[in-house]
C-alpha cells in the first residue's frame, strides 16, 4: 500500500514539474538562438541590428513569426552586447522606402531604410513546424549589399508564452450576433421552421374551385427525418373564413398521404391541392398545417398567402405528356 501511494506521488510530482520543465527548454533554446545571432553580429562588426518579422515555410508572415522575433530581439537585448532598433519602426521604416523584400534588386532603397533607422545589420528570420517544435533559421544581411553575413538554426519548443499563443491561434473564432439583425426571411410567400425542417410556401396556384400550394420542405436535423401532416385536418383559410380542404382523390401522393423522407440539410417539393366549398372565391388564405411526423401532433399556421399565379404548378396537375417516339 505505502508503494502504491509512492508511486502515486511520483507520478503527480513528475506531471507538475513537465510545464516548469518544457518552460525552462523553451528559454535555453531562445537563449542559445540569440547567442548565435550575437556571435555572427560580432564577427561581422555589426552591433545595431534591425529585427523583421519571422516567416513561415510558404514566405508569409505570421502571429507566431512576429512573435518569435520579438522573443528573439528581447534576449539579443538581454545580452546587453548589442543594440536592437524598434521593430514598428523598422516595419514603417521599410514601408516609407518601398522595400518589399531584403534582395539585391532592392538594394538601394534597403540602404536608404537602414540609414533612416541607423542600423548596420538587417536579421531575417524563418520557421517550419515539426514534431519537436519550430525549427528556425536566422540570417544576418548587409543592408548596402543585401548579402548574407551569417546564419544560425535552432529548434524551439511548444511550450511556455510560444504554447499559449498557438492554443489561442487554434481557438474557433468567436462570431458576435447582433441580435436587432433578423436574418432575411426564405424567398416565397411565407414560412415555418422547428428543429427539425422548415417548411415554404413558395406559391399558390388558382384554378377553378381548386388553390394548389406549392411547397418546399428542407431537412435541418442532422439525422433523416419523415415529414407527415394529417389530410383532414391541414386546410387553407380564405379571407372570408371559408376552408378549402385537402380531398384524397387530388393528393394520392406526398406530403398528407405518404408523407416525405429527407435525409439531413437535404431539400424536397411538396404540393397540395385544396378544394374549395360552395361558393367559396377568397384570394388570400391562411395555412393551418396539422403534424403528424416527426412531431406527433403539433400545429402551425403560416398567414398572409396571396394567390399569384393562374393554372397549375409544373407536372403538379396536368399528367406529364409521354415521349414521342
Amino acid at each position: 500500500m505505502n508503494r502504491l501511494l509512492l508511486t502515486v506521488i511520483l507520478v503527480i510530482a513528475s506531471l507538475w514539474a513537465l510545464p516548469a520543465h518544457a518552460a525552462l527548454q523553451y528559454e535555453e533554446s531562445l537563449k542559445q538562438l540569440a547567442e548565435g545571432v550575437v556571435a555572427d553580429a560580432a564577427k561581422a562588426n555589426r552591433g545595431r541590428l534591425a529585427v523583421l518579422d519571422f516567416t513561415d515555410a510558404k514566405g508569409i508572415v505570421t502571429p507566431i513569426g512576429q512573435f518569435l522575433a520579438e522573443e528573439l530581439s528581447t534576449q539579443i537585448l538581454v545580452t546587453g552586447e548589442l543594440k536592437v532598433v524598434d521593430r514598428a519602426l523598422v516595419g514603417s521604416t521599410l514601408m516609407k522606402f518601398h522595400v518589399t523584400q531584403l534582395e539585391p534588386a532592392q538594394a538601394k532603397a534597403v540602404k536608404r531604410a537602414a540609414k533612416a533607422v541607423q542600423a548596420d545589420v538587417f536579421v531575417t528570420g524563418s520557421y517550419l513546424e515539426s514534431p519537436d517544435g519550430f525549427r528556425v533559421t536566422v540570417k544576418l544581411l548587409s543592408p548596402s549589399t543585401v548579402q548574407s553575413l551569417g546564419a544560425t538554426r535552432g529548434t524551439i519548443p511548444q511550450a511556455g508564452p510560444l504554447a499559449d499563443l498557438i492554443k489561442e491561434a487554434n481557438k474557433p473564432p468567436v462570431v458576435t450576433v447582433d441580435p436587432s439583425v433578423k436574418a432575411p426571411p426564405p424567398p416565397g410567400l411565407g414560412s415555418h421552421s422547428n428543429e427539425y425542417y422548415q417548411l415554404v410556401v413558395t406559391a399558390l396556384y388558382r384554378r377553378d374551385k381548386q388553390v394548389t400550394a406549392d411547397l418546399t420542405i428542407e431537412n435541418k436535423s442532422s439525422r433523416d427525418v419523415k415529414v407527415l401532416c394529417l389530410l383532414q385536418d391541414t386546410v387553407l383559410e380564405d379571407d372570408h373564413g371559408a376552408l378549402w380542404k385537402l380531398e384524397a382523390a387530388d393528393n394520392r401522393e406526398g406530403l398528407c398521404m405518404r408523407g416525405i423522407e429527407l435525409s439531413p440539410r437535404k431539400k424536397d417539393r411538396a404540393v397540395l391541392t385544396f378544394s374549395a366549398p360552395t361558393d367559396a372565391n377568397g384570394s388570400q388564405f391562411i395555412f393551418r398545417y396539422h403534424e403528424k411526423a416527426p412531431r406527433r401532433d403539433a400545429l402551425f399556421s403560416i398567414e398572409g398567402l396571396k394567390v399569384e399565379s393562374a393554372g397549375a404548378p409544373p407536372a403538379a396537375i396536368d399528367a406529364i405528356p409521354p415521349p414521342s417516339n
